[in-house]
């Protein structure tokens, strides 16, 4: 698990949202907990034991994720980490391995009949000693996995304590588990849906945390799409973009301004792309690209470079504006594409 992952992981509540399904939201007076869920697109259905939200001092993480045609179809973990632990798991600069910093302690997984001697398949159940079927659904099974393999030898005797009581409880859970045939048809319409927006979980240049939230605080966003063998062909506009976004910071600060060097991540690409911002005295953000942005900017984008306007829900408009072009070009279009986000809302 890589630690950008981690980084997501703990920033949910006890219980928070996992990807096949939704989560109550607290207020900023009491913080609600989840107990029941029911997910249909993962096809299932299970309760939280009340032990589990009981007790005290306890960082419950979860993950989960719905792949239609993945060997593995769906997953949903529970992970602990303890107290001493979670400063780490947040910290981007620690080099501590994840998995040193929180342990699964029960995984639910779902897997098509025809992938379960696929090599992801055995190699995920092989993380637990123990590996009971559930049930059957159609083309799907149901598995429940305890007791991990690597073990909890790495943890504090207190924190040891804490999972061994945490894990008692999993009777309690497995008993709570329904099955149903999974909506696979909610799956890619949500997926059909989420493709339209821009979502990653990446770093900066600069190896600092960034994901797609960095839209939320802005109006509109202005989004150029650049990579680090545009400089060395001479294919370069850093001292345009970094005076436009001087200006836009001036006359729009509701407005923002990243680029995404596409080449990266790369140890060459980083060199050539942080040594040309040093150079043009960039101050805007540079970001690097996670799958699903590169996923998106192969579907999306001709050229480079490419420079187009996002939402403050992280949805690009249609307009793209493709090739160099000069500041004021940038700004006149940036504002009228602004008029149009304001109007539309």
């Amino acid at each position: 698990m890589k630690k950008k992952l981690a980084l997501l992981l703990a920033a949910l509540l006890l219980f928070g949202s996992a990807a096949c399904g939704k989560t109550d939201t607290a207020d900023d007076t009491q913080q609600e907990i989840q107990t029941e869920f029911n997910l249909p697109k993962c096809g299932l259905s299970y309760t939280i034991p009340d032990a589990w939200v009981e007790m005290e001092n306890t960082n419950l993480i979860p993950a989960s994720y719905v792949k239609v045609n993945g060997d593995i179809y769906a997953k949903i973990q529970y992970n602990y980490a303890p107290d001493e632990n979670m400063e780490p798991l947040n910290d981007a600069e620690s080099t501590i391995a994840v998995e040193e910093l929180m342990t699964p302690i029960v995984e639910m997984l779902v897997v098509r009949t025809e992938n379960l001697e696929t090599d992801e398949v055995k190699e995920e159940m092989d993380f637990f000693k123990s590996v009971e079927k559930i049930g059957v659904k159609g083309d799907f099974q149901f598995f429940f996995l305890t007791d991990y393999a690597d073990g909890i030898d790495h943890f504090s005797t207190e924190a040891q304590a804490t999972f061994r009581e945490l894990e008692s409880y999993l009777p309690e859970l497995r008993e709570s588990i329904e099955i149903s045939l999974p909506d696979e048809e909610a799956v890619l319409d949500e997926a059909e849906e989420n493709s339209k927006y821009l979502n990653f979980i990446s770093n900066t240049l600069d190896g600092d945390p960034v994901t797609s939230a960095v839209f939320y605080d802005y109006d509109m966003t202005v989004v150029n799409f650049w990579a680090s063998y545009c400089e060395e062909d001479n294919i370069n506009e850093l001292d345009t973009l970094q005076s436009f976004y001087k200006d836009l910071q001036k006359k729009h600060p509701n407005v923002n301004f990243v680029q995404v060097v596409i080449d990266t991540p790369g140890q060459k690409a980083e060199k050539i792309a942080t040594d040309a911002y040093k150079k043009a005295g960039v101050t805007f953000t540079g970001i690097m690209p996670d799958q699903s942005l590169a996923t998106w900017i192969t579907d999306n984008l001709e050229g480079l470079p490419t420079t187009i306007f996002v939402d403050s829900k992280g949805k690009p408009a249609d307009l793209k504006i493709k090739g160099i072009q000069d500041a004021s070009y940038y700004m006149e279009t940036t504002e009228t594409m602004l008029k149009k986000m304001k109007t539309n809302k």
